[in-house]
């Protein structure tokens, strides 16, 4: 009779291994199913966004609409701020300013010095400055 207790105790405590070992796998397999499926609905409800809202993502923009002269507008032509954008930089009475500056299709940004210039594109030939925030004019393209 003690082999038959000695037996059954064993086999009652590796069943207890084995079942508590599972319970622990699937605890962990669990969270990493729930991780799966959450950054799968996270990737898959941006791509939707993005396609939903036509954000071109991976297009690249013709850089040279933006290429030219540009002259503020609305105020008195010998006070008018101008600027001329080129492959290489951003030129302002005829020296370059940064030779750094992006172009998105929408937005011109560029640096000098301390101050970050904004220009949000309208048409094809009017930027709007919305940077610096003193005050926010149009410039028009004349070359």
């Amino acid at each position: 009779m003690p082999g038959f207790v000695g037996t059954d105790t064993v086999f009652i405590i590796i069943l207890l291994i084995v079942t508590s070992f599972s319970r622990w796998r699937d605890a962990i397999l669990g969270i990493v199913g729930q991780s799966v499926s959450l950054f799968v609905v996270l990737v898959g409800g941006t791509i939707g966004f993005l396609v939903a809202k036509d954000v071109p993502i991976f297009v690249e923009v013709d850089q040279s609409i933006i290429y030219g002269e540009w002259i503020e507008q609305g105020v008195a032509p010998y006070a008018a701020d101008r600027f001329e954008v080129r492959k290489d930089g951003i030129y302002v009475k005829g020296a370059r300013t940064t030779s750094h500056y992006d172009f998105n299709g929408n937005k011109l940004i560029y640096t000098v010095g301390n101050n970050t210039y904004l220009y949000v594109v309208e048409n094809s030939s009017t930027l709007q400055r919305e940077k610096p925030f003193h005050y926010s004019t149009p410039f028009v393209k004349v070359r």
